[in-house]
């Protein structure tokens, strides 16, 4: 089995130079909580590599925009934890709204978190409410309910995230959520390296569902532990409509 540390961090790369609506938390939900007291500190970043040179309204693109973000959990008591997420972006092109290499906050996020446990079962849910910057995304505030259910054997652990997200606060925009889905499945190595693949799917708005026609991106990952800290690190490729066409993503992670 691996550790319960790595357990608690599938997370993002901290050594990379990343999407419109693509996120500065590349990341399925698993059954990972910190315990009482304890804080745990994070790094995500992701690049995209090849992506779409432009972007609707004020929305930096997608091609060579790099995310970095720092994130900060603890946990409230059995079952429950809360967390912040400060995240920055770096511009990787010129265009009407954005310059080669500018730097800018992102959001801020503010998470809840709560699992619960029968057998090798785990199922909860995260809420998050956003406050965004417009080179972020196009709605100045946003939420999210993502459900969490998953099984963790002893070679290999799988879990499905369904989630709505709403977006508001921009003139015209609709009030119907998008409805996505994400998934992994990992196999265990040994207690300290596992590797697998995830994939991130876009079901459209709920009032105006398209399954197996939004975008589509797969990656594929490894996790692992080192004296300093849990590292999970992960090369993706976007499909269908996905402004994301190739994309690098990690995380480091440590607890105190």
């Amino acid at each position: 089995m691996m550790s319960g540390q790595l357990r608690r961090r599938c997370l993002l790369l901290c050594c990379l130079p990343g999407l419109a609506w693509a996120d500065p938390e590349i990341m399925v939900h698993e059954g990972d909580l910190a315990d009482r007291g304890e804080l745990v500190a994070t790094l995500h970043a992701n690049t995209t590599l090849k992506g779409r040179r432009t972007a609707d309204a004020q929305v930096w693109p997608v091609h060579r925009l790099t995310y970095l973000m720092a994130e900060f959990a603890t946990g409230l008591g059995p079952g429950w934890e809360a967390g912040v997420h400060l995240p920055v972006m770096r511009s990787g092109v010129d265009g009407p709204n954005s310059s080669n290499g500018a730097w800018g906050g992102s959001a801020i996020m503010f998470r809840l978190k709560h699992i619960r446990e029968a057998g090798r079962w785990f199922y909860g849910f995260n809420t998050e409410y956003d406050i965004n910057a417009s080179r972020y995304v196009n709605e100045p505030r946003s939420a999210e309910f993502r459900g969490i259910v998953g099984y963790d054997a002893e070679r290999f652990r799988l879990t499905a995230n369904p989630h709505l997200i709403w977006g508001w606060g921009r003139s015209g925009a609709e009030r119907s959520p998008d409805l996505n889905l994400d998934l992994k499945a990992l196999y265990k190595a040994g207690e300290r390296l596992a590797w697998g693949v995830e994939a991130y799917t876009d079901g459209g708005k709920v009032n105006r569902l398209r399954p197996g026609e939004g975008d589509r991106t797969v990656y594929l990952v490894t996790e692992f532990e080192t004296a300093l800290g849990a590292v999970h690190l992960g090369i993706g490729q976007g499909f269908k409509e996905t402004p994301e066409r190739y994309l690098l993503k990690g995380v480091w992670s440590a607890s105190f």
